[in-house]
């Protein structure tokens, strides 16, 4: 009988150790095949963000330049101050004026807040990504704030001016040549200045680009 019994303990460790071993076995493949799922959703996540990236890049160098241009074109501009109908400073001004455009930044941003605003964000494990991603929000709005200032001014202060006082259908001639030689209007056009000078500022010092050229780094796919 203790033979027996004996030879039963050591059977039930047995078959207690090999069903551990199957419960660990069956975890270790869960687990594997949970990661391999994650990996695959993770790069479908940054592939949409890459995506969405290249494009606000694209945009961010097409304000950029505009920016650089317009805040050029009008440092010309008031150095020709006074125009006083100089026939030479009005032909400068009005070339001068052509390089003047107006554009605001307003990049693809649904991409990281679908990531940022749900638990896909622990999906990505690169921590530096993941601060970019959730940073990138507030970065935007601080430069759009100086964008915003600058296109305020335009609304608010010269665009009513210029209602007020052109011919746009460029009959009076006589009025606008007036127009132009106020100095309301040169401290318009200094202001205007001024207020580009800080969009410019905001490119050049804020986070906005360099945030921008990592996010497209961090999710740049591995066999590219």
């Amino acid at each position: 009988m203790e033979n027996k019994t004996g030879k039963y303990f050591k059977y039930a460790i047995g078959e207690i150790v090999l069903v551990m071993i199957g419960i660990l076995l069956a975890l270790q493949v869960s687990n594997w095949n949970q990661e391999r799922k994650d990996r695959i959703s993770e790069r479908k996540l940054l592939d949409n963000i890459h995506r969405d990236f290249i494009q606000n890049k694209v945009s961010f160098d097409s304000v950029k330049a505009i920016h650089y241009r317009g805040l050029n074109a009008l440092e010309n501009i008031i150095v020709l101050f006074p125009l006083n109908r100089d026939t030479l400073k009005l032909a400068a001004y009005n070339k001068y004026k052509l390089q003047i455009q107006d554009m605001t930044y307003n990049p693809y941003s649904s991409s990281v807040e679908s990531v940022v605003n749900s638990n896909a964000i622990q999906l990505i494990q690169d921590e530096d990504l993941q601060k970019y991603l959730v940073s990138w929000k507030d970065v935007l709005l601080d430069y759009q704030e100086d964008e915003m200032a600058y296109y305020n001014y335009l609304n608010n202060f010269l665009w009513p001016y210029f209602r007020n006082v052109f011919d746009f259908t460029g009959k009076d001639k006589e009025r606008n040549l007036d127009a132009l030689s106020t100095r309301k209007f040169q401290n318009l056009i200094i202001g205007r200045r001024n207020h580009i000078r800080g969009v410019v500022k905001a490119i050049e010092e804020e986070p906005i680009e360099n945030h921008i050229n990592e996010i497209i780094r961090l999710t740049q796919p591995t066999d590219q």
